[in-house]
């Protein structure tokens, strides 16, 4: 039981490192070839960017600029919660 406690701590630990590497990198380190887009493959290690990329492909020519990639990631870090809370004290609303 030890064994997969500490194993689970470990999985955690480098799920939530490899979540901010993630969020850390910048369109320069994505652009790996340096043309000044980001691809499909180029983005692979980038969920977000992935299960998104027509919402951040905003032109449709297949790859993403730094203005789509700013716009993407501005969009994203804004976003307001998929679920409203209500406020403390407010009255149900059913």
């Amino acid at each position: 039981m030890k064994y997969y406690r500490s194993l689970l701590l470990v999985l955690t630990f480098l799920y939530s490192v490899n979540i901010l590497a993630e969020e850390l990198q910048t369109f320069d380190d994505v652009d790996e070839d340096g043309d000044g887009y980001i691809t499909k493959k180029e983005a692979r290690d980038l969920t977000e960017i992935q299960t998104n990329w027509m919402k951040a492909d905003t032109d449709e020519d297949g790859k993403i600029d730094v203005s789509e990639f700013s716009a993407f990631e501005g969009r994203e870090m804004f976003q307001p919660a998929d679920v409203e809370e209500p406020e403390p004290g407010a009255a149900p609303t059913k």
